[in-house]
């Protein structure tokens, strides 16, 4: 199933950067499948494996991922988190807010200040 995941990343243009297995755990709580399992019939689990996939994509292949983990059967949770960057916080909606554009912004009034000082030396 991972190598389906995987696939459909990088099919659709996105970029897989880890797949981390953390093994078999034990659930908090019980956790109850949507339908019994097919070997055992068994429909409450106490364990689990646990896996998390790192990737980057657009919100389509992100949708196509998370509708492959709900229609398989031994997937009994899955959780979707978006990761932050430095790249989010820049922001022209608040250049007033904005650290970044208030560094670049200072930059050059001292590269504005530094040529007028030349142009009145010359």
């Amino acid at each position: 199933m991972m190598k389906q995941i995987s696939h459909k990343i990088v099919d659709n243009g996105g970029i897989v950067r880890s797949i981390q297995n953390h093994g078999i755990r034990q659930f908090p709580h019980r956790v109850q499948a949507k339908n019994p399992d097919y070997i055992t019939g068994q429909r409450y689990f106490e364990k689990g494996r646990y896996i998390s996939i790192y990737y980057d994509s657009n919100p389509t292949t992100r949708a196509q991922v998370e509708r492959v983990l709900a229609f398989d059967d031994q997937v009994l949770r899955n959780t979707h988190l978006r990761a932050r960057s430095k790249l989010d916080w820049i922001s022209t909606q608040r250049m007033d807010k904005n650290p970044y554009v208030q560094q670049v912004l200072k930059m050059d009034q001292e590269k504005m200040a530094q040529q007028e000082a030349s142009k009145l030396e010359s």
